[in-house]
């Protein structure tokens, strides 16, 4: 059985979950070592990041970065979901004009503190906020901390209610809660009726293959032209060589002089996270290193590639 180990670019169809998603790609490539980088919800379609093999080490580092959405909505309604697969809780009519709607959600950009949908996977008291909504129990929402920008219209609204917008977001941010305060600001309401990533840093959706097409090629060649591989997981992290002995002791949990030396030239305090480790004579990605301020330079994790 070959094990893969890299980034795997899945366009994600609509209708089915995250897990499913997983679940498929561990079922096509007979493994049990895949792991994403932030879900989507089922009714969204479009880039997900898949871990395999060692780059399920890699997680914390990918999830931080930004993504790019298009998201469908329509105004007139407000529902418990915030979106159009959920119950009802409003309807009204539309008074703003196109124009009204567009001044708005460019209004809409910045950071601002938002409640969560209630309707989403977020712990409060150590249970599930949908937890609470599917059993009707009263919950004090949490507010928190989403950032937009590069918002456009895509589609010219040919109806009075229906609209596409593209926008970027910083991670764990809720673009059904960037529609609903919208539609709250417009003071007719707006759900979200469709949505697509089609970014998520540094990755675009035209990289990626849907479920079908990635079950085709490794069938069919036993390669995916959608895998990235791990060492180019992370383009924005420094990145250190080294060779022999630094190797060997780095591999062994130690971290040689000569090393500490090029992390101190290289790592930048208050920018950098890590700092990636590459073997000079094989261009594999061998480890990531951290600053602890306790303990100064410290091995993060270790690849086995």
């Amino acid at each position: 059985m070959t094990t893969l180990h890299g980034l795997l670019l899945v366009n994600k169809p609509a209708g089915i979950t995250s897990h499913d998603v997983v679940a498929k790609v561990r079922r096509i490539l007979n493994t049990k070592s895949v792991g994403h980088t932030g879900t989507l919800d089922p009714m969204a379609s479009g880039l997900m990041v898949l871990l395999l093999g060692e780059a399920t080490k890699l997680s914390q580092y990918i999830l931080e970065g930004d993504k790019s959405y298009r998201v469908g909505f329509r105004l007139g309604f407000r529902t418990d979901t915030l979106d159009s697969t959920g119950k009802v809780l409003e309807e009204k009519p539309v008074t703003s004009s196109r124009a009204e709607v567009l001044a708005q959600a460019l209004q809409q950009q910045g950071e601002f503190q938002w409640p969560v949908p209630i309707y989403s996977a977020i712990k409060v008291q150590g249970q599930k906020l949908y937890d609470y909504a599917r059993a009707n129990e009263a919950i004090e929402v949490p507010q928190k901390l989403m950032k937009f920008w590069d918002v456009k219209e895509v589609v010219a609204a040919e109806t009075g209610g229906d609209f596409v917008f593209d926008l970027t977001c910083s991670k764990g941010t809720y673009i059904r809660t960037w529609v609903d305060q919208l539609g709250q600001a417009l003071g007719c309401g707006a759900m979200m009726t469709s949505l697509v990533r089609t970014w998520s840093d540094p990755f675009f959706l035209e990289q990626a293959l849907p479920l079908e097409e990635i079950e085709a090629q490794w069938k069919g060649l036993g390669k995916i032209s959608s895998i990235v591989e791990i060492g180019r997981a992370l383009p924005k992290v420094p990145k250190v060589k080294i060779k022999g002995l630094d190797q060997k002791l780095l591999m062994n949990g130690t971290i040689s002089h000569d090393l500490r030396v090029q992390l101190i030239q290289t790592f930048k305090p208050g920018i950098d996270q890590i700092v990636q480790i590459f073997a000079q004579e094989s261009g594999l990605l061998l480890a990531l290193i951290g600053l602890d301020p306790a303990k100064g330079f410290v091995i993060r994790r270790v690849l086995n590639l």
